[in-house]
């Protein structure tokens, strides 16, 4: 089938896009309790008096899970496709997108917190809430269109 502009649509199976989205929730559940476990344990231990150095090492983790999980579960066809034979040179590439795409997410996650707490007057949780909704968003749309974006 081709369209106007002559052509081909490429659409993705019915209903793949919304499963992936819920894989990809799943996945940031996960990333959350790997963010809060280890920021918690930092600082109940070694980073007491440390917590912005303790929550860095903590997102840093997270992002690591959330790569792995993406590509091997989420994303896994397009992982696949994009890493191709050459797995260390396009792996690192692909790598380096998620890594942009995260620290964009987190970006809007902090910014979407401030606003919605402070210029909005809302509770801690609205603003959780909100900033979570806005950085999920960007980071699945931001991820699914160029990080893991299918090669023709």
């Amino acid at each position: 089938k081709y369209n106007c502009f002559n052509k081909k649509r490429t659409y993705m199976k019915k209903g793949e896009g919304l499963v992936q989205f819920i894989k990809f929730g799943v996945v940031g559940v996960s990333n959350t309790g790997v963010d809060w476990i280890i920021f918690y344990i930092l600082t109940a231990t070694i980073l007491v008096n440390a917590e912005p150095f303790a929550k860095a090492i903590a997102f840093i983790a997270a992002v690591l899970n959330s790569y792995l999980w993406n590509s091997v579960w989420t994303f896994k066809k397009e992982f696949k496709k994009t890493v191709g034979k050459d797995k260390l040179k396009n792996g690192t590439g692909l790598f380096i997108k998620f890594a942009i795409v995260s620290l964009v997410g987190w970006g809007i996650n902090y910014y979407a917190f401030k606003y919605t707490r402070f210029s909005l007057d809302q509770g801690k949780l609205i603003a959780l809430i909100a900033a979570s909704g806005a950085a999920t968003f960007w980071n699945f749309f931001g991820n699914k269109l160029w990080t893991y974006k299918k090669q023709d």
